[in-house]
C-alpha cells in the first residue's frame, strides 16, 4: 500500500514539474476567446486534460474561479492535484449510475456558487469525441452559458493506445486555443475537433 502512494506521489511530482515546464516554455495563441466575466460551463475534449490545466488557469483570470468534475476513482487523485497545482478546485463525481447523488450535490452548489465548471465532454471513458449529456445539462439546470473549448499542438506526443488519444504537449510548442461560447444550450452543441 506504502509503495503504491509513493508512486502515486512520484507520478504527481513529475506531472507538475512538467506542467511548470510548459507554463515557462510554450506560447498560447488565442484563436477566440468569445468567454463572458462571471460563470460559465466550459466543456472540452478528454485528449486535451493535461493541458487544459493552464488553460482554466487562465480563464479563471478572465472569469470566475474554475471548479473541474473529476472521477472520483484513483485515477481523479493526481488528476486534483494538477488542477489544484492551477489553482482551480476538483469536484469528484464517481462515474456512471454511481455519480448521479453526487450530481444532484454538485447541481445544488451550483445554484449557490459564482464559480464556473468545466468538465471533459467525452470522459472519463469515452468514446472519444461523442460529447456526454452532463455539460449541457449543467448549463441549462444553472442557466448559464456553455463555453466549448477546442486545442491544437504545434508540437506533441499523441497517446495512440489509449481510448482518447491522450495528448501531451511539448515544451517550446505553439498551442492554439479557440474557447466558443454557445450561449445557454437546450441540445448538444456542435464543439469542432482541431487536430
Amino acid at each position: 500500500m506504502k509503495m503504491k502512494q509513493a508512486g502515486r506521489n512520484i507520478l504527481v511530482l513529475l506531472f507538475t514539474g512538467y506542467l511548470k515546464l510548459l507554463e515557462k516554455t510554450v506560447t498560447i495563441q488565442w484563436a477566440e476567446i468569445s468567454i463572458c466575466r462571471g460563470r460559465q460551463i466550459f466543456g472540452f475534449w478528454h485528449e486535451d486534460s493535461f493541458f487544459m490545466n493552464l488553460v482554466l488557469k487562465e480563464l479563471s483570470k478572465q472569469t470566475n474561479p474554475v471548479d473541474v468534475i473529476v472521477t472520483a476513482d484513483e485515477r481523479g487523485n493526481y488528476i486534483q492535484k494538477l488542477i489544484e497545482h492551477c489553482g482551480g478546485h476538483a469536484i469528484r463525481v464517481s462515474d456512471g449510475f454511481a455519480g448521479f447523488g453526487a450530481l444532484k450535490t454538485v447541481l445544488q452548489n451550483a445554484y449557490e456558487s459564482t464559480r464556473c465548471m468545466a468538465v471533459a465532454l467525452d470522459g472519463p471513458l469515452g468514446p472519444r469525441h461523442e460529447p456526454k449529456k452532463l455539460a449541457f445539462y449543467l448549463a441549462k439546470q444553472v442557466q448559464e452559458d456553455f463555453v466549448g473549448i477546442t486545442v491544437s499542438y504545434s508540437s506533441k506526443l499523441r497517446l495512440t493506445r489509449r481510448w482518447d488519444k491522450y495528448v501531451i504537449p511539448l515544451p517550446f510548442s505553439t498551442i492554439t486555443v479557440a474557447a466558443h461560447n454557445y450561449g445557454e444550450v437546450d441540445k448538444t452543441p456542435f464543439v469542432p475537433y482541431i487536430m
